[in-house]
């Protein structure tokens, strides 16, 4: 048949009807739901004062295509049709309009105003859900209550241009009998061309198109899996560079996953599942680590799950695996230029001697290993910093401020400041925010100590748990006017302690004292 595009314009009554029933559906290739909640007011406000809105591209073939959702779940025949782009302000709707999922969002009629329900807004009789004044039994009952007079007239004239958000006409391009390759290609266009796809997010969909299926069948569940349990960053693009590996493990350069066969893709996939659980089994070993609320990034896994597939147990060298995730980390090994490193760190894994090749990435310029006290002068937001110094305590013992008992394995460590934030002055509170002013203890005693005077409850702990976070025993550091003197004794003993255990991890290589 010929290929065509059908314009037309589609009231928001009728798109949502269409996806909720499964004939509006979403293919495997398209990307994860990635709108913020702070999106939902904006849009509907946009909606509300009909400002245009861009159009939705559907497609409709007879391929054999897949859902990347299971839920609502596609109709059976030729009336369902596919959404290429538009997902995020179709499922944001959907949601705002039946107010679940989160996305809440509730209007003022007096201030003319739309935002997302919070506490403030529960207490305030005057803003409205939009799911309620959209619903026609609710709605009946609010027109009730409302008041006589003036006043009352105009908050149900309001009530009433809400209500016909549902007739708002969105623009819709159909694409009607073009290919399935044809559709991703359109997908990966727009948005390379407008708000720019992740990598991942073009990979998968030049995957689904390669391979039908094996996205919403074999990979969504795995990540939904791994989310579960913590592991949120290790992303698809993560998995597909440990799975490629796998795939072509004497490959030289890189082979994307959608150039190979579906027999080696669904083979390598299955042994790169297994090598991730052994990674991270491998992770929860060496660094008591339940989650990866500490470990700053995804990518640092890529090479362990390499080693984890590419060797048996009895070969991997656990510790030698924990001594580089340490200084990769410390050294921020793939913030800048982080493909080029992973292509590095991948070669390196395919050597006779891995752990040698990676160390050999993460060398300071002396040659030597280790850290230094400026490693540590950073931010909270110097994620590796954080996760150095959260090492450099766990090789010291690592006993909680409060209960003085040890901190293992444990999914709500938290963080707590030592020179206490709201005893700076405010014009010096983000000095507080300092990876060498945090402490790691477990959730519930840190919201029980709320601003303690560190002069107060140091004194109070005993010697072998002030050494096992890396606190100068000194007690005349202890107070907010000698912060500065505080944080830089600390940050000589965070050094200390990290290489500390990098000896303790790689014995025979040369560590900084």
């Amino acid at each position: 048949m010929e290929q065509r595009l059908d314009i037309q314009t589609v009231k928001i009554r009728q798109i949502i009807e269409d996806y909720r029933s499964g004939r509006l559906v979403i293919p495997e290739f398209q990307r994860e739901y990635v709108w913020k909640k702070s999106r939902a007011p904006h849009l509907i406000d946009s909606i509300y004062r009909s400002f245009p809105i861009s159009a939705l591209l559907l497609w409709s073939s007879d391929a054999d295509v897949r859902s990347r959702r299971r839920d609502p779940k596609p109709v059976r025949g030729n009336s369902i049709s596919w959404l290429i782009d538009g997902q995020q302000r179709v499922i944001t709707l959907s949601r705002i309009l039946s107010g679940d999922e989160g996305i809440e969002v509730v209007f003022n009629p007096d201030e003319d105003t739309f935002r997302l329900a919070n506490a403030a807004t529960a207490r305030d009789d005057n803003w409205i859900p939009v799911s309620e004044i959209l619903d026609d039994e609710l709605y009946r009952q609010l027109r009730k209550s409302l008041p006589d007079g003036l006043k009352g007239e105009k908050r149900e004239i309001k009530f009433e241009n809400v209500r016909r958000l549902l007739e708002y006409e969105i623009p819709a391009v159909h694409m009607r009998d073009f290919s399935f390759d044809q559709a991703v290609d359109a997908f990966t266009r727009i948005n390379t061309l407008g708000v720019k796809l992740k990598t991942e997010d073009i990979e998968s969909a030049r995957v689904a198109a390669k391979h039908t299926g094996f996205i919403a069948d074999e990979v969504t569940p795995f990540v939904v899996e791994l989310k579960r349990q913590g592991f949120s960053r290790l992303n698809v693009m993560h998995l597909f560079r440990a799975c490629a590996f796998v795939a072509m493990p004497d490959g030289r350069s890189r082979t994307p996953l959608h150039e190979l066969s579906r027999a080696e893709v669904v083979s390598a996939w299955s042994t790169t599942k297994r090598a991730t659980k052994e990674a991270i089994a491998l992770i929860r070993n060496e660094f008591g680590l339940v989650n990866m609320d500490i470990l700053w990034s995804g990518a640092l896994l890529v090479p362990v799950i390499a080693i984890c597939a590419s060797r048996s147990a009895r070969d991997r060298d656990p510790r030698g695996v924990a001594g580089w995730l340490a200084m990769a980390s410390l050294l921020h090994r793939y913030s800048k230029a982080a493909e080029t490193a992973l292509d590095q760190d991948l070669r390196a894994c395919r050597s006779d001697d891995p752990i040698g090749k990676l160390l050999t990435n993460v060398r300071r310029e002396a040659g030597a290993f280790g850290a230094i006290a400026n490693d540590f002068r950073g931010a909270l937001n110097d994620k590796g910093a954080l996760f150095a110094a959260y090492i450099a305590c766990r090789h010291k013992g690592l006993n909680d401020l409060f209960s003085n008992s040890q901190i293992l394995l444990q999914a709500n460590v938290d963080r707590h400041h030592i020179l206490p934030r709201a005893q700076f002055e405010e014009s010096r509170r983000a000095k507080a925010d300092a990876v060498a002013n945090i402490a790691f203890v477990t959730g519930e005693a840190n919201r029980s100590v709320g601003a303690a005077s560190p002069d107060v409850y140091l004194r109070k702990l005993s010697k072998e748990t002030l050494e096992s976070q890396c606190i100068p025993l000194d007690s005349s550091l202890w107070h907010i006017e000698r912060a500065e003197h505080f944080m830089e004794a600390r940050r000589e003993l965070l050094a200390e302690a990290f290489n500390g255990f990098l000896r303790k991890m790689l014995p025979n290589r040369r560590i900084l004292i």
